[in-house]
């Protein structure tokens, strides 16, 4: 498998101490991601020279200049770059590199020394990203993962033709709902949401734990027309599966240091984050079809 990053975090990306494997690349283009080192395939350098002093001296290349503006990275001299000394030799806090090949039987290995870590509730999610564009890898592991009795789980946006390989098999499916609308869906990511309420709705009919998380973004789904049409397909949603939860999560801003260290521009710059009391009116929304739905803190 590709990876971005691993990491951990504590009952939020499924139940208990989870270890989280972040896989590369993804076939939607969220202008919100916090993620954006997670969405293209290939591996990539992110240069924060404002982490520690003289970034210069890790790249005996050249890569690294300044200027009267500050620090510049040339970014053609990394992708040519053979054994990146300044983080395979050197380490230094300025550079990251975005890219790694995690085998299943790695994953399970640590997944193995990892038991006493993850308690009674823990265990392996895979997130990204979007982990279902490598599916035959990320099944292979799960099967591992599952005889070794870890609990499973993953985060994905449910708008892959291979998603439906993976209902049944993982413990959870934790599943975006981005919008209800297909127009405002193709907009904002770049990608039509037709594949992803038939793959819910299959989920919703098979998947015997399912989790549905918003994304409360400005501008995309906080119109009261959009916020009805959202509660409309989560009803039909927990029609089928009466066990649903479903949590709003407000936009952020926490990726988008990511972007200047990756050159990017950043989608969402300028951007307020969406007020506490309008999200809560689509977790209310939510609420009045008797469906299980919070506001994530």
């Amino acid at each position: 498998m590709r990876i971005f990053r691993t990491g951990w975090s504590e009952g939020f990306d499924g139940p208990g101490r989870r270890w989280i494997i972040y896989l590369k690349e993804c076939n939607f283009r969220c202008r919100w991601c916090a993620n954006p080192e997670g969405l293209n395939p290939g591996d990539e350098i992110m240069f924060y020279p404002d982490r520690a002093e003289n970034p210069d001296r890790a790249c005996p290349y050249g890569a690294a200049t300044t200027t009267d503006a500050g620090w510049n990275l040339d970014r053609a001299l990394c992708a040519s770059c053979e054994g990146r000394p300044c983080t395979a030799t050197w380490r230094h806090p300025s550079y990251e590199w975005a890219g790694e090949e995690l085998s299943p039987a790695e994953v399970e290995a640590r997944a193995r020394r990892y038991l006493p870590l993850f308690g009674a509730d823990g265990g392996v999610t895979f997130g990204g990203g979007e982990p279902t564009l490598q599916a035959d890898e990320v099944l292979d592991t799960l099967m591992r993962l599952r005889r070794a009795g870890v609990h499973t789980a993953i985060e994905t946006n449910a708008g892959t033709e291979s998603f439906g390989r993976f209902i049944g098999v993982v413990d959870l499916l934790i599943c975006d709902l981005k919008c209800a609308t297909d127009a405002l869906h193709l907009e904002w990511t770049g990608a039509s949401n037709r594949t992803v309420i038939e793959n819910l709705r299959a989920a919703a009919e098979r998947q015997p734990l399912l989790w549905i998380r918003v994304p409360f973004v400005p501008g995309m789904n906080d119109t009261a027309n959009e916020m009805e049409a959202m509660a409309d397909v989560l009803g039909d949603l927990a029609a089928r599966r009466d066990s649903l939860k479903v949590e709003v999560l407000r936009m952020h801003h926490l990726g988008e240091p990511k972007y200047r260290a990756l050159g990017w521009e950043y989608p969402m710059a300028g951007v307020d984050e969406p007020p506490r009391e309008t999200a809560k009116k689509l977790v209310e929304k939510i609420r009045s079809r008797n469906i299980d739905a919070s506001l994530a803190a």
